[in-house]
C-alpha cells in the first residue's frame, strides 16, 4: 500500500517531468525566447502558478536538462574500464545524447542560455569525477595530478567542444572530436610504465 506522501511525491515528481518534456519540447521547436510560463502550463496540462511552483526561472528547466544528461551517465555500465574508457564512454553518451536532440541543444546555445545553464552551477557530473578517481587510485594518471582537476579538464573540453559544434551546425562529428581532445589530454596526464 502506497502512502498519502509517496502518492503526493509521486504526483509532484511526474508533474515535474510533464513540466520539463514540455518546456524542452517548445523550447526545440518554437525558440527559447518566445516560449513563456503560460505555453509551458498549457502544454503539460497544469496552471501557470504550479509551473512557477516547480521552476522559479525559465532557465532552471534548462539546469534541469544538463542535470538529466549527468544523471544518464550516472547510469551507464562501469564494467573493469579503464579510467580513460570510462571518460571515452561519458563522452560519447553526451555526445549521443546531443545528436539525438539537436534541434533543442542548438537552439538553447544559440539563444545563449545553455551557457548561462553551464554558468549556474552545471557542476563536473559525478561520472568523470568517479573515472579520475579510479585513475588515479589505479596508477593510470600522474599521481601528482588531483583526479577532480582531471576531471573538471575533461568536462571542459566537452563544453567548449560541444560550443563549436553547435555553432558549426553539427558539421563533423562531435563524438570524435570529444574523443581525439580525450586522447591528447590522456597523453598529457596517464602514467608512463
Amino acid at each position: 500500500m502506497t502512502s498519502p506522501t509517496n502518492r503526493r511525491d509521486q504526483r509532484r515528481t511526474a508533474t515535474r517531468e510533464r513540466l520539463l518534456t514540455a518546456a524542452l519540447e517548445l523550447f526545440a521547436t518554437q525558440g527559447y525566447a518566445a516560449t513563456t510560463y503560460d505555453h509551458i502550463a498549457e502544454r503539460a496540462d497544469v496552471g501557470r502558478q504550479t509551473a512557477f511552483n516547480h521552476f522559479r526561472r525559465k532557465e532552471d528547466f534548462v539546469t534541469a536538462w544538463v542535470r538529466q544528461r549527468h544523471e544518464a551517465l550516472d547510469r551507464q555500465e562501469e564494467g573493469s574500464a579503464s579510467a580513460i574508457e570510462a571518460l571515452a564512454g561519458a563522452l560519447r553518451t553526451l555526445a549521443d545524447l546531443n545528436e539525438r536532440e539537436y534541434p533543442l541543444a542548438k537552439e538553447l546555445h544559440d539563444s545563449g542560455v545553455l551557457h548561462t545553464a553551464f554558468a549556474l552551477g552545471a557542476a563536473t557530473p559525478p561520472a568523470f569525477t568517479t573515472a579520475a578517481l579510479r585513475g588515479h587510485e589505479q596508477g593510470e594518471f600522474r599521481p601528482e595530478l588531483a583526479p577532480e582537476a582531471v576531471a573538471d579538464l575533461v568536462f571542459d573540453t566537452y563544453i567548449t567542444a560541444l560550443g563549436r559544434w553547435l555553432a558549426a551546425d553539427a558539421g563533423h562529428s562531435l563524438a570524435e572530436a570529444l574523443l581525439a581532445r580525450l586522447d591528447i589530454l590522456a597523453a598529457g596526464f596517464t602514467a608512463t610504465h
